[in-house]
């Protein structure tokens, strides 16, 4: 039988730590893939790192020193001292990366293929529901309608994020027919573009 000595138990003590610093680096290592699979269908690609998010205003709120605006506790949706505007005009971005759409107020966010002009959209074709204004309901080269702003009309401000995939230049809108187009004047408002580079 050897002689155990000191020299022996720091040798052991370090062939454990060794041991088990590889076994945790292994455990983590799968548990990291296990992640990755299990986001398989939710865009998770070799390309993940180079993407980007842009933000773009979709309406705002327009107070003053002389009219100022209190949604807690006066109207939580002043719909006349909303903006129809989208902010920047036109945004670029390249294949891949994500907009995040901050709505302020009664909007419907509509995005059109590469190509479509606010002239191509048929503004005949819209939903109707009593006490709202008409939602424009063109479905032609249309890759993204959002969420309908009657649904719950006293909170109206969000987010929503849309990936663009394809290369092109992007009609984006707000389907609120009379913030697209304004008929009194015959011109077209609230719309913008998003341009899609390699």
């Amino acid at each position: 039988m050897r002689k155990t000595t000191r020299r022996h138990l720091l040798q052991a003590a370090a062939a454990g730590g060794v041991t088990a610093v590889g076994l945790g680096a292994a455990k983590l290592g799968a548990t990291e893939e296990k992640k990755a699979h299990d986001h398989g269908g939710h865009q998770n690609n070799a390309d993940h790192d180079r993407r980007a998010n842009h933000t773009v205003s979709f309406g705002n709120w327009s107070p003053s020193t002389a009219a100022p605006i209190d949604r807690m506790t006066g109207d939580p949706n002043p719909r006349t001292r909303n903006g129809h505007f989208v902010i920047p005009d036109p945004i670029q971005v390249h294949e891949g990366d994500t907009v995040s759409f901050v709505i302020s107020g009664f909007h419907n966010l509509l995005v059109y293929g590469p190509g479509t002009m606010p002239t191509d959209i048929d503004r005949n074709n819209v939903l109707l529901a009593p006490g709202f204004p008409p939602l424009v309901n063109d479905p032609n080269n249309r890759v993204y309608r959002g969420n309908d702003p009657r649904a719950i009309p006293t909170v109206q401000d969000r987010v929503e994020v849309v990936a663009f995939h394809e290369r092109g230049r992007y009609l984006v809108m707000c389907g609120v027919l009379p913030h697209f187009f304004d008929a009194p004047t015959g011109t077209f408002v609230m719309f913008g573009y998003v341009d899609v580079q390699p």
